[in-house]
């Protein structure tokens, strides 16, 4: 049954499936139903809140424009004033009036007629998002939460932007979900199967060719970056870890507690991605005597893989039966979104990272696809020698890309066998043995990576003397936390211009954590939206009891001012939930070359772009097509961490309503990222590197995943 009904005596016309009275009306009927006037005069209304909602800025409300309209206003008439100034004026009139008139149509139907719209997964993620826009706006622009707590009037007007917000989530996920059964609609009127749209040559072609169509369109469209940003682009880790397989001095060498001061390898980077972006290094030196010779050697490397890793995701759509139309959306998101060819040519270990989750995925999804009834093993995607061994390569690499990256391997294979075996005992036998054989599957390829990963740091990294990373990665959460009370309330110990003292840090509280932290600059090194400085000030001598006594007068503080702790949680992750309006940091060529021009990095290499006339119209051409995607009004979404965020999270609830589990389980590796993600040093409003294996693998995964309910 679809989630969107209609009540019958609201409107006069007759469902037309096949003549069944009480069939479910579909989306396009549900919004172009015929409703009372009054009815739509309400949703009308609700229209214009919503576009207030779109207007809010309660920055805008200061006492100077209060007192330009009277200079007398106070109490009551003053907090109208705010609260009225706080939404747009004459300026922005014909575009909200235009978006309350296009808002109000689907408005009307899913508030007469969807009851889908009362249902929990629908009204809790609708007032999770209402809220994450307000609370997302106040700390956007000012760091915290005073646009909207700060005085009766902030409250009202941010009561009322969030009224508009709700209505708004509330309208489109209600439709979203809809059309989600609509399509399984389709599938179930049509016997599982969608007649193709199109015979044209290119559809057969790519029909024919599932994987080399797509593979030679993402070189062809990405070319472009590679040759304008040749020999690579550089960020602030690429040279760092290139000192550290030579055996050179490096950053964060020089900050551990090495076991070994002769060797200045360590964990802080995966010790796999080192060597591989340094051996490449050594053997562009080798062959070309010019370190750039292997920087575009490791370049060429990773831009072949990443590209035909997107491709497979949309050759193993075709396997698993999703029709060509969808599978061309996802190749068009890889082919056409600028950041997936800026990232490839990124010369970071995200990028390869995001290679094997995407891997890991598509073959969970291989093990996990239906074929037939409840409990047949994997059907259309054919389980073969090959995709073991893909299977293994991708637990491998999540393992052995990202430090910790081996919980992933675990969040996907542990479901992948458990749905599996439950499957074996419901199934026939020729369908059991075909279960077991997934479940098997999965359990050898999380065998291997595990064993792999513990004699990797329990054996091999102690013999060679490489040094694990730092404790203070899994930290940044406490530490903020430790820092943004400081700074609120023992500022002025801290030097800090205006910043107060109240007695809620004691002398004993400061010695303690200046025994991990670094107390006296502590507050100054605060970041709301960044740890780095305040974890960069964590000793690496510290003992366990040094920590736990930290952690003790943390919990203390916490006590004492919970909201200080919130809000310095919130400042530094709210960017994953709302689309900020600061622009992302985006890799280019101009930052490549800064970092290149570095001090540690001259000092030992002569790193530079490989600039040629060609190239230069190339990278003019690849940077006005990026700043198009970041500031036209829609396409900027797509390069903003929080559309991903939402994207995943509301495909997760409607799997979860819809009880597909395999869809769930298809998901969980990307919730796990996320995860990992909100307990990271960098806020998702300008930093998508953290993200952006959820970014890469999740067109891929939404699709399987509800094309698995669908079946």
């Amino acid at each position: 049954m679809a989630s969107l009904d209609c009540d019958r005596g609201l409107h006069s016309f007759v469902a037309q499936d096949g003549g069944d009275a009480d069939a479910p009306l579909r989306v396009r009927e549900l919004l172009f139903a015929r409703y009372p006037p009054a009815q739509t005069a309400v949703a009308f209304a609700l229209a214009l809140l919503v576009a207030l909602a779109c207007s809010f800025d309660p920055a805008a409300a200061s006492y100077e424009a209060i007192q330009r309209i009277d200079p007398d206003a106070t109490g009551a008439l003053y907090i109208g004033y705010e609260v009225l100034l706080s939404f747009s004026g004459r300026s922005s009139a014909p575009f909200l009036f235009a978006l309350a008139a296009l808002a109000a149509l689907p408005i009307r139907a899913v508030v007469f007629g969807a009851t889908s719209a009362r249902k929990p997964s629908a009204l809790l993620p609708a007032f999770a998002f209402a809220c994450c826009m307000v609370v997302g706006k106040s700390y956007d622009a000012v760091g915290d939460a005073s646009l909207v707590l700060g005085g009766a009037s902030r409250i009202i007007a941010s009561l009322i932007a969030a009224a508009g917000w709700f209505v708004f989530a509330l309208v489109g996920i209600t439709l979203l979900f809809g059309l989600f059964d609509e399509i399984q609609g389709l599938r179930e009127r049509a016997g599982g199967r969608v007649a193709p749209t199109s015979v044209r040559a290119g559809w057969r072609l790519f029909e024919r060719h599932p994987f080399t169509v797509p593979l030679a369109v993402l070189v062809a469209a990405w070319a472009p970056t590679l040759l304008a940003s040749a020999p690579g682009v550089f960020m602030g880790d690429t040279g760092d870890q290139i000192r550290q397989w030579l055996g050179l001095p490096s950053g964060t060498s020089s900050y551990l507690k090495l076991i070994d001061p002769d060797v200045v390898l360590n964990g802080h980077h995966p010790v796999a991605h080192t060597a591989l972006l340094g051996g490449c290094v050594q053997l562009g030196k080798a062959l070309a005597g010019d370190e750039n010779a292997g920087l575009f050697i490791y370049t060429v490397l990773q831009f072949t893989a990443t590209a035909a890793c997107a491709a497979y995701l949309v050759s193993t759509l075709k396997r698993l039966g999703v029709e060509a139309p969808a599978r061309a959306v996802v190749l068009a998101i890889f082919a056409l979104v600028p950041l997936f060819s800026n990232y490839a040519v990124l010369i970071t270990k995200d990028v390869l990272f995001a290679d094997a989750l995407a891997l890991l995925v598509a073959q969970v999804a291989k093990l996990l696809a239906p074929h037939g009834g409840e409990g047949d093993g994997p059907g259309p995607a054919s389980w073969g020698r090959r995709d073991e061994v893909l299977l293994v390569m991708a637990c491998l690499g999540t393992a052995f890309l990202r430090n910790g990256g081996v919980i992933f391997s675990v969040v996907a294979c542990v479901p992948v066998a458990a749905i599996r075996l439950r499957d074996a005992r419901r199934a026939v036998p020729t369908a059991a043995y075909a279960c077991r054989r997934a479940a098997r599957a999965s359990l050898i390829a999380l065998g291997v990576a595990l064993v792999a990963h513990l004699a990797f740091t329990a054996v091999v990294m102690p013999a060679l003397h490489i040094t694990p990373g730092s404790r203070r990665e899994v930290l940044s959460i406490p530490f903020q936390q430790t820092a943004r009370y400081a700074e609120k309330h023992d500022g002025a110990h801290a030097g800090i211009a205006g910043g107060a003292d109240d007695g809620l840090v004691t002398e004993e509280e400061r010695t303690v954590i200046d025994r991990v932290l670094g107390y006296d600059t502590l507050a100054s090194r605060y970041v709301p939206t960044k740890s780095d400085a305040v974890k960069n000030g964590f000793n690496e001598y510290a003992s366990v009891d040094d920590l736990a006594a930290y952690l003790r007068v943390w919990a203390a503080q916490l006590l004492r001012d919970p909201a200080c702790y919130l809000s310095a949680t919130i400042a530094n992750y709210y960017g994953y939930v709302y689309p900020s309006e600061r622009v992302p940091w985006m890799y280019t060529t101009a930052s490549s070359d800064q970092i290149m021009a570095r001090a540690d990095n001259r000092e030992h290499f002569d790193f530079h772009r490989w600039i040629t006339p060609a190239t230069e119209v190339l990278d003019q051409a690849v940077g006005l097509y990026r700043t198009a995607w970041l500031q036209l009004p829609v396409l900027s979404l797509a390069m903003t961490s929080a559309p991903y965020v939402w994207a995943l999270v509301l495909a997760l609830i409607y799997l979860m309503r819809e009880r597909s589990w395999r869809g769930c389980a298809l998901v969980a590796p990307l919730v796990a990222v996320l995860a990992v993600c909100l307990i990271g040093p960098c806020n998702g409003a300008t930093y998508l590197r953290y993200l952006y294996p959820v970014i890469f693998t999740l067109p891929f995964a939404a699709v399987a995943a509800l094309d698995m309910r669908t079946r």
